[in-house]
């Protein structure tokens, strides 16, 4: 029988032993130090469970015990990796309970128990049902990890799966050589055992698996990132109550959207509010807001996806309508109050109405003069008894010109 020259087996045990000292050491120093995520101390659990296998194997001839923990440790790698995926990805939602993982372990590891009992000197039969069981853990959580929903998404997840399988395929060589020489007596047990190949393997898993966790914990980092950044250019740009832009943002907005428009193409409208300090003081501040939020919602609802609407604090809140003439601007501000009308659910607090001022932006005029001479017209209409829509221009002295009245609501 053709067998491999044997390794000297105290340097193969302490070059084990290094790398895997070596990566469990580091994933702890990484865990102790650095910010980490739910799942990430199984995955140093697995380095550390590997560096006792190996610990194990020392003792395994003389020991019994110490020989079966080393298969034990030897198993758990991709298992304990998966336990900890499935902390990292609570949200995923994996077809075999947690439990399950356990199941699968217990009953590799019992499979070989029950081989080695029958049988100790059967060294094939013993490598066949390690191999066997090794192999289906691995492609247990491979399954798992392809369940991940992320894992389209994650490349780091994508090499992951992609090892998993790997750790199969190399070990289709051992299991062929143990199903061969089951039963047979071999000459030389310990050059059966110690294949190099299977060594270089276990070192590299273990080395991408520090590799993997680290970068799978850094890839979520840079993903809450994102999220962090994303949630404070909202604060920044957007009111929170009412999910409008704020003045800076809508002012940026609407620069831009009036140099893109014709020359005097853009209608602008001022609205807050009626009475909005009465509702607060006799009603409290959470009706107020309320009132606010069915304002704004009804403006963002049923103006068109290029008109912009915002709000320039307190009751007050402007909307830019391009291509609009101001007569047109007048009968979005009629069924946005006959909306606000329909869609009032609260009769304790009475019926919010809205005041509107109306102008048509002059060519090279500056929005902030657009908007002065927009809230002139909304206190024009606050004059003319409010819940009205007043159409202002100016003449050719400055001052303000009230070119229409519209009287809003369903008594309008």
């Amino acid at each position: 029988m053709a067998t491999l020259e044997p390794l000297h087996v105290p340097t193969l045990l302490v070059t084990v032993v290094v790398v895997m000292f070596t990566a469990a050491s580091l994933m702890t120093y990484v865990g102790f130090t650095q910010r980490t995520y739910r799942g990430f101390w199984w995955w140093v659990w697995a380095q550390w469970f590997n560096l006792a296998g190996a610990l194990c194997l020392i003792y395994r001839d003389s020991n019994p015990m110490a020989f079966a923990l080393s298969v034990l440790f030897g198993l758990q790698w991709p298992i304990t990796m998966l336990t900890g995926l499935r902390r990292f990805y609570v949200r995923s939602e994996l077809p075999v309970p947690p439990w399950g993982d356990s199941v699968v372990i217990a009953a590799g590891f019992l499979w070989w128990v029950a081989i080695w009992s029958r049988d100790p000197s059967d060294v094939g039969a013993r490598v066949t049902a390690f191999t066997m069981s090794s192999m289906a853990c691995y492609l247990y959580a491979a399954w798992m990890v392809w369940s991940i929903r992320e894992w389209r998404q994650s490349a780091h997840l994508k090499s992951f799966l992609a090892f998993l399988v790997a750790g199969v395929a190399v070990q289709v060589p051992r299991l062929i050589e143990g199903l061969t020489h089951w039963g047979e007596r071999v000459d030389n047990p310990q050059t059966f055992l110690q294949q190099p190949g299977l060594v270089l393997v276990l070192c590299v898993a273990v080395i991408y698996a520090v590799y993997m966790g680290l970068l799978l914990t850094y890839e979520r980092t840079e993903q809450d990132l994102r999220e962090s950044q994303r949630q404070l250019r909202l604060m920044v740009d957007f009111d929170m109550l009412t999910q409008l832009p704020n003045r800076r943002h809508f002012s940026e907005m609407a620069q831009q959207t009036v140099r893109l428009s014709p020359p005097g193409a853009c209608a602008l409208m001022v609205f807050d509010i009626d009475h909005f300090k009465r509702i607060n003081e006799e009603h409290g501040h959470a009706a107020g807001d309320t009132a606010l939020r069915l304002v704004s919602g009804v403006a963002r609802n049923m103006l068109r996806g290029r008109d912009l609407v915002g709000r320039l604090g307190g009751d007050q809140f402007v909307a830019l309508l391009p291509d609009t003439a101001s007569a047109d601007a007048l009968r979005v501000a009629a069924r946005m109050a006959r909306q606000i009308e329909d869609r009032q659910v609260d009769s304790t607090r009475g019926p919010v109405s809205v005041s509107v001022g109306i102008i048509q932006v002059q060519e090279q005029e500056p929005l902030d003069k657009a908007l002065h001479r927009a809230s002139e017209a909304l206190g024009e209409a606050k004059r003319q008894g409010r819940n009205r829509a007043v159409s202002a221009s100016l003449d050719g002295q400055g001052e303000l010109v009230v070119l229409d009245v519209r009287r809003l609501g369903s008594s309008a």
